[in-house]
């Protein structure tokens, strides 16, 4: 579980609530299912023009995506190039054929096959390269739907203000007092509080997430392509440690490889 999104999604909507209390409002008073069926409707019919359907459906995948992220550890995936580089320059590149069905990841798996099949390095390299690109297009899509849903939202949320003055409006011959008037206006401006909630605690947050996963991943394909790469020109697993290394932005991180490493 990725605990900062729990966290930072549940601290979000708490200080809207403890706000709401400080200053003596109820939060019962927010309630209108009316407001939340124009926000969430209109979000998905937003979402359903600008995207496919397959976008559409798949929002609630995102949204998991963002709470339960794919597991990646990059300390033991350099570890792991590290004893390859090793076993290969020891026994041969023909040695690693034993180990291919315990990749998990498909980008290394079929790195590695095509190193052990003995194809030209270009080849190796066009491949990696062009399955890594296509990953990183496809990684931009869940932040771009999420973008779309936050920018659309305030503004469903004016749709859904001026349509509940516009009845209170109407309703201002039918000898209603100040007290009505005022209940009425206050419902009314239910849904720009919706549609404001929903973009800033819900999806831009949600968009800006995935967006660094998605950078994650980058740093996940780059290492291994370098990895694979190294292996097939028979470096030596040190020189392999510090070009993954290289690709590494985070300095603990870094840290912790260089430590963990053995010392010769």
């Amino acid at each position: 579980m990725e605990l900062s999104t729990v966290v930072g999604l549940i601290g979000g909507f708490a200080a809207v609530i403890v706000t709401m209390l400080l200053e003596g409002g109820h939060p019962a008073s927010f309630v209108n299912f009316g407001a939340f069926a124009l926000i969430a409707g209109g979000s998905v019919a937003v979402a359903a023009t600008s995207f496919s359907i397959k976008e559409v459906t798949a929002i609630p995948k995102y949204f998991m995506k963002a709470i339960f992220p794919p597991k990646d550890n990059l300390k033991e995936m350099v570890e792991l190039f590290v004893n390859l580089s090793e076993r290969a320059r020891r026994e041969g590149l023909l040695s690693l054929e034993d180990d291919l069905g315990n990749f998990k990841d498909k980008m290394m798996r079929t790195g590695m096959e095509l190193v052990v099949d003995g194809t030209d390095p270009e080849i190796v390299r066009d491949i990696l390269e062009d399955y890594a690109d296509a990953e990183k297009e496809h990684d931009k899509i869940a932040p771009e739907v999420m973008e779309t849903l936050g920018g659309f939202s305030p503004t469903l949320g004016i749709i859904g203000t001026v349509m509940g003055l516009v009845h209170v409006l109407e309703g201002l011959g039918g000898g209603g007092g100040i007290e009505q008037l005022g209940q009425g206006i206050a419902v009314a401006f239910i849904a720009t509080f919706y549609g404001i909630g929903f973009a800033n605690l819900i999806w831009l947050p949600l968009a800006n997430k995935l967006k660094f996963l998605s950078h994650h991943a980058v740093t996940h394909r780059n290492i291994i392509i370098k990895g694979v790469m190294s292996i097939q020109s028979g470096d030596h697993p040190r020189v392999i440690r510090e070009k993954l290394l290289c690709q590494i932005s985070d300095p603990v991180l870094r840290q912790e490889i260089e430590e963990a490493a053995p010392k010769e």
